[in-house]
């Protein structure tokens, strides 16, 4: 049976021990991970043990890398099951374990990302109804959520007077070419017709 005969702090990282058997460095792990296991210098490991280690300090890796993938913007459950995919780790009860422990940690939360693409939407890509849910469906949220996120967002007349302010400036009689190209816009954003012609009539006259 190998023999763990040294235990080193990690010079980067120094959350981080590095692990010798028999002399030669076998592999890393979490401060934390060291103590959950009661590692410590003589101890001896029987092979099965040093494998389900060798694993643990995978899914460690794999953990920090999804941590990062998380630090730019909300994500959603499918999109971190994508990237746990391209990771190797294509184990349906492997990825599981990672998101719950995301989740219990406050990390991941369909929830919090449906509101944050709305408002992000609202603000810079103002969209409708209708395209909002095929975003949402796109990207993995669940029913239950567009549903209760969809009923809260704030009316499309206002994402219409958005788009028009952004892309016109001030409220003007437009021409008619003008008008068709803005109809047209708006209705490739997912708008209803009968919509679109009602707020633009309304700027029009401000």
């Amino acid at each position: 049976m190998p023999v763990l005969t040294r235990l080193v702090q990690g010079k980067k990282n120094p959350n981080r021990v590095n692990l010798y058997l028999d002399g030669v460095y076998a592999f890393s792990l979490s401060i934390d991970e060291v103590a959950k296991q009661g590692l410590k210098k003589d101890l001896k490991l029987s092979d099965p043990q040093v494998a389900h280690l060798k694993q643990v300090d995978e899914e460690e890796y794999i953990y920090v890398k999804i941590l990062n993938f998380l630090s730019y913007r909300p994500r959603t459950t499918k999109e971190v099951r994508d990237r746990l995919w391209k990771y190797g780790i294509k184990d349906l009860s492997s990825q599981n374990q990672i998101i719950d422990r995301l989740k219990s940690k406050g990390y991941l939360d369909d929830l919090v990302f449906a509101h944050w693409f709305i408002e992000s939407r609202n603000t810079h890509r103002p969209r409708s109804i209708r395209m909002l849910t095929q975003e949402l469906k796109a990207k993995g949220i669940s029913e239950e959520i567009i549903s209760s996120v969809v009923g809260n967002i704030s009316e499309e007349y206002t994402a219409i007077w958005r788009i028009l302010s952004k892309k016109l400036g001030q409220p003007r009689i437009l021409e008619h070419n003008e008008r068709s190209k803005i109809y047209a816009f708006l209705n490739r954003q997912g708008f209803a017709w009968d919509k679109v012609k009602e707020v633009v009539k309304k700027w029009e006259s401000e």
